[in-house]
This record gives C-alpha cells, sequence and structure tokens, in this order.
C-alpha cells in the first residue's frame, strides 16, 4: 500500500535522509549533508507543507519536493526533485508519485508547472510525459576552467557602462521578468550579485552571478546564472558580451560556469562559447499545464 506525509510532519534529519537514500545511485550525486539541505530548502523557497514522503507499506520510498509562487495572478509550481528509493524502483511508485503531486497541485490552484530532468535520463522524462509535461527547452551547463587572459578582451571603445549590485537589484530593472528557470532567477541566488548594462543612461542589459571565495579569500569559483538584453535591442549580443565580461572577470585564475542556460538563447550562447565555455551536462525543461482546471 502506497501512503503519502507531508515533509513539514516529519524532523528535517529524517527528511535530508530520506532526500539523499532516494537519490542514491542517481547518475549525477545529489546527496548533501543536513546543513547544505537546510539551506537548498530556503535557497529555492520549497515548501515542506506541500511537499510528499511517500511509503510502501510503511517502509520511507520516495520523495518529491516543490516551491509555488505567484505571477500577475497565476499560481506556479515547480518540482524541485523526484526520486525513488532504490529497493522501490521499478514497480510503478514514480507515476503513483507524480499523479499525487499532481493531485496537490490542483487542490493549489496551479495553473502551470515545471520541472527540469537530466537530458540522458530517459526514463525519467518518459515519466513526466506519461503525466502531461512536455520539453519547451533544453538547459545547458557551461564550464571553463581556464583563464581567460586579459589580451583576449578586446579594449576598443564600447558605448555601454556597468554598475555591480545585489543580485537581487536586478529586478528593478524594467525589462526583467521571472523566468521559467527558477534556480536562476534573481530570489533565488542567496549572496549573488549582479551587473546592470547601461547605453547612456538607459537600462540595456543585467547579468545575474554568484562569486566563491577561499579561506584566504582568493576567487575560487564564478558562476553565471543569466544575462539578458532588453528586448528589441539592436546589438543584443554586444550587451551581452559587456554583461559577461564583467562577470567572469578576465586575468583571474579560478573556475568558471554556466548554469542551466537556455539553449534557446542562442546570442548568449554564442557569447560564451567565444570566451571558451563548452557545455558539461544537459537538463530538459519540461512544463505541464493546468489552466483548463
Amino acid at each position: 500500500m502506497i501512503t503519502y506525509k507531508p515533509l513539514s510532519e516529519l524532523p528535517i534529519r529524517e527528511v535530508s535522509e530520506l532526500w539523499n537514500h532516494s537519490f542514491e545511485g542517481y547518475m549525477v550525486n545529489a546527496s548533501m549533508p543536513l546543513d547544505r539541505f537546510i539551506a537548498r530548502i530556503g535557497n529555492d523557497g520549497l515548501c515542506m507543507e506541500r511537499s510528499l514522503a511517500c511509503y510502501m507499506n510503511g517502509v520511507p520510498a520516495g520523495i518529491v519536493m516543490n516551491s509555488f509562487r505567484e505571477e500577475d495572478g497565476v499560481k506556479i509550481a515547480r518540482n524541485g526533485g523526484t526520486a525513488i528509493a532504490p529497493d522501490f524502483r521499478g514497480k510503478g511508485i514514480g507515476k503513483n508519485m507524480m499523479e499525487k503531486n499532481a493531485e496537490l497541485y490542483v487542490e493549489q490552484g496551479v495553473h502551470r508547472a515545471y520541472l527540469e530532468a537530466i537530458s540522458t535520463n530517459a526514463p525519467a522524462i518518459r515519466l513526466y510525459e506519461s503525466v502531461g509535461y512536455e520539453i519547451i527547452d533544453r538547459l545547458l551547463i557551461m564550464t571553463n576552467e581556464q583563464t581567460i587572459e586579459e589580451q583576449r578582451v578586446q579594449n576598443t571603445p564600447s558605448p555601454y557602462t556597468q554598475v555591480r549590485g545585489l543580485a537581487a537589484e536586478a529586478a528593478s530593472v524594467a525589462f526583467y521578468r521571472s523566468g521559467e528557470v527558477w534556480q536562476t532567477d534573481a530570489s533565488s541566488i542567496k549572496d549573488g550579485e549582479c551587473v546592470i548594462v547601461y547605453e547612456g543612461e538607459e537600462q540595456v542589459g543585467f547579468g545575474l552571478f554568484k562569486r566563491v571565495f577561499d579561506a584566504q579569500g582568493r576567487l575560487a569559483a564564478i558562476t553565471l546564472f543569466r544575462c539578458e538584453a532588453a528586448p528589441g535591442h539592436p546589438d543584443a549580443e554586444a550587451v551581452m558580451k559587456t554583461a559577461v565580461l564583467e562577470m567572469i572577470q578576465p586575468g583571474y585564475a579560478c573556475k568558471r560556469s554556466a548554469f542551466n542556460i537556455r539553449a534557446s538563447h542562442q546570442e548568449l550562447v554564442n557569447v560564451l562559447q567565444a570566451f571558451g565555455f563548452t557545455s558539461s551536462m544537459e537538463q530538459v525543461l519540461m512544463v505541464h499545464e493546468y489552466s483548463t482546471i
């Protein structure tokens, strides 16, 4: 018999252990220590009251974690992780979990739900498609661990200037919109930064990124999450190049990555490739519309 409990009814350590156990043997190591798991709940806005622990005959068998937000009166959900414990895989529990989660979405008045899946995880993608999700884009995880030399950066005069700030400040840009990839939104990038690009007094672009420093205060890593030019700008690629250069800080030897970059955002992909970024992993972005319910 399959039963469910809201994660809010369980001790947080038990929830963390269920997450780690359910992801054992997964193609990407998703396990994490308790402190990181707790931080992830806050960073991703995960709702423990509306996330589920799955049990088979009373034994913990799987987990589904959800986030919710509202935009222009439309309630949107994101599946922040679904996994089944090794002993219960291949028994049809996955579809039962997704159907139970869909019932929860309907009860909450959700109009649209998103999730991401590793592009090579065909069984998971088939499962999600079987309950009504469809692929709408590919998400690239790109890396560059080589020093980007200052000499490679053209020093030609530019009409653009940049202002740095906290990630949350990007939301003040007139054309900023919350994206379909939740983890790359300003509100999700805790301790992150932004760069806003100006042409004269006009805001024409922005980028979101995060820097990590080692114990000696040296720059260890930079992750780029998002970069956009103003809609309709005649030289959008140059605007994004300006923002990317400010974010990746040429001349420093550190690990650089770009997380969940939409493959359909070809201008940004071109800019990143020009600076030596290559795709190291790919996910699919999937959506389920509930608007007719």
